[in-house]
């Protein structure tokens, strides 16, 4: 069984880069593409990430349709 982080987003220092908003845990790169947003650059830092796409925080899909926040 991969571990909760095996599938996360790192930054360039090798650290997990995004957290979800609502449970806390890592936010893998599958979220990422089911949310239909892009990976971060290599050097692009957590900011500049959400600058560039205008969100203010990323969450697990799922958690986000628990919450309403995402139909499907």
């Amino acid at each position: 069984m991969p571990s909760p982080t095996s599938d996360a987003v790192l930054d360039f220092h090798g650290r997990v880069m995004f957290h979800c908003g609502a449970c806390g845990a890592p936010v893998g790169k599958d979220d990422f593409f089911e949310l239909g947003l892009r990976l971060p650059d290599a050097d692009e830092s957590k900011d500049d990430y959400c600058e560039s796409e205008l969100v203010d925080s990323v969450s697990h899909p799922a958690c986000l349709r628990a919450s309403g926040a995402l139909a499907g």
